[in-house]
């Protein structure tokens, strides 16, 4: 059985805007939960995040997220592996696909949607979904965040519990 979240939202800002927040590390460590992003932003190009010094004061493991682009269409397509390495058991799942599409609309508004596939990782399912309140929100946190950062210039204060 294939597990899928979609996640849809409006963002007052043109699709070449919101790439550059998807796809610029300087902007990336910006919103949602931060890290220190290393990104080569092309298909069979990889990404890491690491640990803020917060994180790791809380004993996270420096590299907590990796994966690799699958397709890159700027600025209306991006197609991406996720895999957490938080702890040994999410380590164990298998790496995710999130798939990042942009479709500009009327008055400067983008639609964002993004698909991500959790198949046969429910402990990365119930973290990026929001479903762990622990975790402080999953993606619909961090889509939230982006949107607020975009439109207003601030970010929201992070929800870890």
């Amino acid at each position: 059985m294939s597990e899928t979240n979609v996640y849809r939202i409006w963002i007052k800002a043109t699709p070449e805007r919101i790439w550059r927040a998807l796809t610029d590390p300087q902007e990336l460590e910006g919103y949602g939960y931060g890290g220190r992003y290393e990104v080569d932003v092309r298909a069979g190009g990889e990404y890491r995040v690491g640990a803020t010094d917060q994180m790791l004061q809380a004993g996270a493991p420096e590299l907590m997220v990796d994966g690799e682009y699958l397709e890159v269409e700027e600025p209306r397509r991006l197609v991406q592996t996720w895999h957490a390495l938080f702890d040994e058991q999410m380590t164990a799942e298998p790496p995710t696909r999130m798939t990042y599409e942009l479709e500009p609309g009327k008055g400067g508004v983008t639609t964002l949607t993004l698909t991500h596939q959790v198949d046969g990782a429910p402990l990365a399912a119930g973290i990026t979904s929001g479903a762990v309140a622990e975790a402080g929100g999953g993606l619909p946190w961090v889509l939230s965040d982006l949107k607020t950062l975009l439109e207003t210039g601030e970010t929201l204060p992070v929800q870890m519990g």
